[in-house]
């Protein structure tokens, strides 16, 4: 697997040295309940304080539009405590995008976020109960929204979807640092170009120790309903400190391979054990948002985490459009400290010459120019569409 990541290494590489780099300057940055929830509906929550259980509220709970028009929710999880928060969505109408803006993130003890399901002029008409899962620590809940959905033959909004024929692999592990003899749990989500939770795929997972040997290689994991997946390993008493490295990889009929990988770190570590902990977009104003118009100016925001060594990184971001053809390739190199975290943001403008669509965001660090024999550590997605 670690052939495969360095596969897409290379690829990422000559698509960054064929292009003019930029750098830029780092800018300033009804309720609906959960399948497995028991809180009712009839007690309003105005605060988190009294929150014994996970609560999804999303507003509003359907939308009605025309094919090649979005549609926008709005979602509040309040958790007792904190909790690492993923959202995923199921049963996306065909030829459609589901984009959360942001779709990771921490509830301490709350988190906002909104679903923008993005249709085209090819999206049959009709009404859909779309799943929206959170994975909080790792536990699963999930409620819907509606969306009463008409047809529209000339609507050319967003008629340039992104193809379905690719996947897109998360991986991380449920802390970024442990000792000796704890418990490692990984776990990540599948889901198609549209952001739609692909089930029933198989699911390869390999974990290397520092020295680059192969310390376990699961090869029958699948993920369930929502897409996810998640394994543990227990490490040895007498574990090796340093930075370790998760690969995934996952093969589904009619999809083309997926792999990826990440890193965590047993007790101190000599090198960077870098990851992208959240990649999100906003508008102007900072609010997060999934969709933008022609002439307006976007900002994608990385947030980098190292808990290895400290090192002077390259933090990239890559805008492809719906074709697929790079639209910018923008970085900054920042210094992270031993465990530091960096918040970045790129500034992206949509001329009136750009395709309508689904646009993709790669989000990628190294530990130098890729000019200068740097090598990719970390990667991240995201999306956002770009109407008339």
């Amino acid at each position: 697997m670690a052939n495969h990541a360095r596969t897409t290494t290379v690829v990422a590489l000559a698509i960054i040295v064929a292009l003019s780099i930029v750098q830029l300057t780092a800018l300033a940055p009804g309720f609906v309940y959960g399948e497995n929830l028991s809180v009712t509906a009839s007690q309003p929550i105005s605060t988190a304080s009294n929150v014994t259980q996970p609560v999804i509220q999303i507003t509003p709970s359907m939308e009605s539009v025309t094919a090649g028009d979005y549609a926008r929710f709005d979602i509040n999880i309040i958790q007792p405590g904190t909790a690492n928060v993923q959202l995923i969505a199921r049963d996306v109408p065909t030829d459609s995008n589901a984009i959360f803006a942001p779709q990771v993130g921490v509830a301490n003890p709350q988190f906002h976020s909104t679903l923008v399901i993005v249709t085209s002029a090819d999206t049959p008409s009709g009404n859909y109960n779309v799943t929206v899962v959170a994975l909080l620590n790792g536990e699963e809940y999930s409620t819907y929204v509606d969306l009463q959905l008409s047809s529209n033959t000339t609507a050319t909004q967003t008629s340039a979807i992104t193809p379905t024929s690719s996947l897109s692999l998360s991986v991380g592990t449920d802390l970024h640092s442990y000792e000796s003899n704890s418990t490692v749990t990984i776990s990540g989500q599948l889901t198609d170009a549209s952001g739609n939770a692909i089930p029933d795929a198989s699911v390869s997972v390999q974990v290397d120790d520092p020295t680059g040997t192969q310390l376990i290689l699961v090869n029958n994991l699948t993920t369930d309903s929502a897409g996810i997946y998640h394994m543990e390993v227990k490490l040895d008493p007498n574990a090796a400190i340093g930075t370790y490295t998760v690969f995934a990889s996952s093969f589904k009929p009619g999809y083309s391979g997926v792999t990826t990988h990440t890193t965590f770190v047993v007790g101190s570590s000599l090198t960077p054990s870098v990851v992208i902990s959240q990649v999100y977009i906003t508008d102007a104003t900072g609010n997060p948002s999934g969709v933008f118009s022609v002439g307006q100016t976007l900002f994608v925001w990385v947030t980098v985490q190292n808990n290895g060594a400290q090192f002077q990184g390259v933090i990239w971001v890559q805008i492809l459009d719906p074709n697929g053809t790079p639209q910018s390739i923008q970085l900054k190199i920042s210094t992270l400290p031993t465990a530091a975290s960096v918040n970045i943001g790129f500034s992206f403008t949509a001329s009136a010459n750009l395709p309508r669509g689904i646009y993709a965001v790669n989000a990628l660090v190294s530990d130098n120019l890729i000019s200068q024999g740097g090598i990719f550590l970390a990667s991240a997605k995201a999306q956002f569409a770009l109407t008339g």
